[in-house]
């Protein structure tokens, strides 16, 4: 019987590693405390001063602008990553000057989304890194 090189076993190993990690790193949901309190109030004056004229100050929307909130925000956004909703933001809002406002600013406004929609703040801020909001999934209600 032929015993496979080292390198070989090492790579394979390396190879599981990654599989592995990154299965456990996309198991990461909304509902695991993504956010903080003290990030969706400064989300809050942001979507006051830029968001509540179009979208409603309850966030559902005024008929040309979509619904924020309840089944409405579900529907658009369960089975995508907090990164679709940070990037869809930042992408088109405001509409008269997409992409003007910080990256800060558009997070704190997707913390203050998850929080009016009832998703639990937990103990960090949303990590600024891009790769790291594609971990997080975007999904209903656990049961």
């Amino acid at each position: 019987m032929r015993r496979p090189e080292v390198r070989h076993v090492a790579w394979l190993a390396a190879a599981w590693l990654f599989v592995c990690s990154n299965l456990i790193a996309q198991k990461r949901t909304v509902w695991d405390g993504v956010y903080t309190a003290t990030e969706a109030e400064r989300g809050a004056t942001a979507y006051k001063a830029t968001c509540a004229a179009c979208h409603g100050a309850d966030l559902r929307g005024d008929g040309t602008a979509p619904s924020l909130s309840g089944d409405d925000f579900s529907f658009q956004w369960s089975d995508t990553t907090v990164a679709d909703l940070f990037n869809r933001i930042r992408k088109a809002m405001p509409p008269d000057r997409p992409d003007s406002l910080s990256p800060e600013v558009y997070r704190d406004v997707v913390a203050f989304l998850l929080q009016f929609n009832k998703i639990p703040a937990g103990q960090a801020d949303l990590d600024p890194d891009p790769e790291s909001l594609r971990q997080i999934s975007i999904t209903a209600a656990p049961r």
